[in-house]
């Protein structure tokens, strides 16, 4: 990166964007990958930046980059910019009255079974609808518009998220038919287990660790498809949404928890709640997790 000189432009909010990416990333290519550039951009944006600063702003530490003091004060001012851009585009879009457009779905990924199939069929019916679905077990940031409509697992939704609760999603223990076959269940130490990653945050990853020795713990996997072909493998069992389990076949249930089982709702960013496309996406979905709430709240404890 250049050194102190003198200013030679204003700062534009493009390259502040691609400061406020290099800050949170701490690499290049972390950076373009985030933007969608290439690497080459992110070096000319951030000499560019520089030069109308008048200062060295990051410094390459071979390992990564790191911010001066300058650049620290530079990233803080594009993290306050960019809440108030985002802001300003939720409002804007929440006075959209057209029924078309994009409109991006976040849903845990154990939920795709049942809910792909639905915005499917949603995009069928309304093709001026532009449907992305994002699947995962994160909760994305609907405040900063990584996501319209969440599909999300939760006792208290946050206080800028408006929807409604649509039900409660039933959690249980499965494996597969042939690993299960002629094997007790009664100790569920005694069985070979399917783990999320153990870094994971997800409530499925800590009830793991607290009642299921390490030893026993075959293979831990990051995502949902990873654990269905772990299942399906015979590797073993796991503790998931029963809106899952109860959906694969060859699989057999061990046991419920109806105790655990969680609020289901249906949000969006409070600045959406009256935009034409992201409402009739949310009450599809509403509608369609009523018509199959038994599939989501599982079955009763035996």
């Amino acid at each position: 990166m250049p050194k102190s000189g003198p200013k030679t432009d204003h700062i534009a909010w493009s390259d502040l964007r691609v400061a406020l990416h290099l800050g949170r990333e701490g690499s290049v290519r972390g950076a373009a990958r985030a933007l969608g550039v290439s690497h080459s951009t992110i070096l000319r944006r951030i000499h560019t930046l520089e030069q109308a600063a008048g200062t060295e702003l990051f410094v390459d530490r071979g390992q990564g980059y790191e911010t001066t003091d300058a650049g620290q004060e530079v990233v803080d001012l594009a993290l306050e910019l960019e809440d108030r851009v985002i802001a300003l585009e939720r409002r804007v879009a929440g006075h959209d009255l057209r029924p078309a457009g994009p409109v991006s779905v976040t849903i845990p990924d154990p939920f795709a079974p049942i809910l792909v199939p639905v915005l499917g069929d949603l995009s069928r019916l309304h093709p001026e609808i532009e449907v992305t679905v994002l699947l995962g077990t994160a909760y994305v940031d609907l405040a900063h518009r990584a996501a319209d409509v969440a599909v999300r697992t939760t006792f208290e939704p946050p206080p800028d998220l408006v929807g409604r609760r649509v039900g409660s999603a039933g959690v249980g223990i499965y494996g597969s038919a042939a690993y299960l076959d002629g094997r007790a269940t009664d100790d569920l130490t005694a069985l070979d287990w399917v783990g999320w990653e153990a870094s994971s945050s997800m409530f499925f990853a800590k009830w793991t660790v607290e009642n299921i020795p390490s030893e026993r713990v075959r293979l831990r996997v990051s995502a949902a498809w990873g654990l269905r072909e772990a299942i399906d493998a015979g590797i073993g069992v796991a503790i998931l949404p029963t809106a899952l389990g109860e959906s694969r076949p060859g699989w057999r249930r061990v046991r419920v928890f109806p105790e655990m089982a969680a609020p289901l709702w249906i949000l969006t960013h409070r600045d959406l709640r009256n935009t034409t496309r992201v409402r009739q996406v949310r009450d599809y979905l509403v509608a369609a997790i009523a018509e199959r709430s038994a599939a989501f709240e599982g079955p009763p404890a035996a």
